[in-house]
């Protein structure tokens, strides 16, 4: 008689389901300019008062949807999956973006009361879930690592560099971050150094989900041969991620500097990511139709 599954944990079910909410929310007011403008003020980033870095105050909010979006896609993976070894990985890298939030983003701000205390309030529910709550234990498979395992990994892992790179850049220097996404306001950016405080507020929310997607990938990297739906749930994250940069973002630097503004070395290595990333599903697709 084989025993019965343990169940998996309430607790984290509903948080996962609370994060995927928040994710999509959050995704489409950063992602849609007049929504954004709400967004803004709700979390005391007032726009500057000169309109081109006003303009690229939304931009940097553009850059924030793609990546709450590819959180997205990893919490209804966690949710769908229905296994530990998908769940607890992805909900600890979720769980780093409100403390991250606090040590950087809202210090930068002088701790806003409001938002200070929503991310002090889900740092705590979201770890103390983590110390408290725990998943039943699963067995671990194993996979044949033959020539395409190898590679895959291999990417995974270059890919993983990049985003904690990124995410290091943007938490730890977001001015460099600015003059990396937009090139050709170096010379406004120069002249009014005093304006760039809510551009740099947004950029370093940014990097804390940066280095959330970096951390789930290297969770991905490191279960490369004995988790595939972990690592798929990072390639269609990947996928989503980075596709929606090339639609929000980066359209939007073209259409207002056109496209020799859009040589952003940030912004370009997200249309490498993407193309690295199709890449990888084009292969994994063509290995399993044989």
């Amino acid at each position: 008689m084989i025993a019965p599954t343990p169940p998996l944990s309430r607790v984290r079910t509903f948080l996962l389901v609370g994060l995927a909410v928040v994710w999509f929310c959050e995704g489409v007011l950063t992602g849609v300019q007049p929504l954004a403008e709400g967004w803004t003020r709700f979390w005391k980033m007032f726009p500057p008062e000169n309109p081109t870095l006003a303009a690229a105050l939304y931009t940097t909010h553009a850059f924030e949807a793609p990546l709450k979006a590819g959180l997205l896609v990893l919490a209804l993976a966690a949710l769908r999956s229905g296994r530990p070894s998908v769940r607890t990985p992805l909900f600890v890298s979720m769980s780093l973006v409100p403390p991250i939030n606090v040590a950087f983003h809202f210090r930068a701000q002088g701790f806003p009361l409001v938002p200070t205390i929503i991310g002090t309030t889900l740092s705590a529910i979201l770890w103390g879930s983590i110390l408290w709550t725990s998943e039943p234990a699963e067995p671990v498979l194993s996979h044949p690592a033959g020539h395409g395992n190898v590679i895959g990994r291999v990417w995974f892992a270059l890919s993983a560099a990049v985003l904690t790179l990124l995410g290091l850049v943007y938490l730890l220097a977001p001015r460099v971050a600015l003059y990396g996404v937009f090139p050709c306001l170096s010379n406004v950016f120069d002249a009014e150094p005093g304006e760039l405080e809510s551009l740099t507020v947004s950029t370093l929310a940014a990097g804390s989900h940066l280095t959330a997607l970096a951390t789930a990938s290297w969770f991905a990297t490191a279960r490369y041969p004995t988790s595939p739906p972990l690592r798929q749930a990072m390639a269609v994250s990947m996928l989503t991620m980075t596709a929606l940069m090339c639609i929000l973002p980066l359209r939007q630097v073209v259409q207002r500097d056109g496209w020799t503004c859009a040589r952003s070395p940030i912004l370009i290595a997200f249309v490498v990511l993407l193309l690295g990333w199709a890449a990888y599903a084009t292969s994994n697709r063509t290995r399993r139709d044989r």
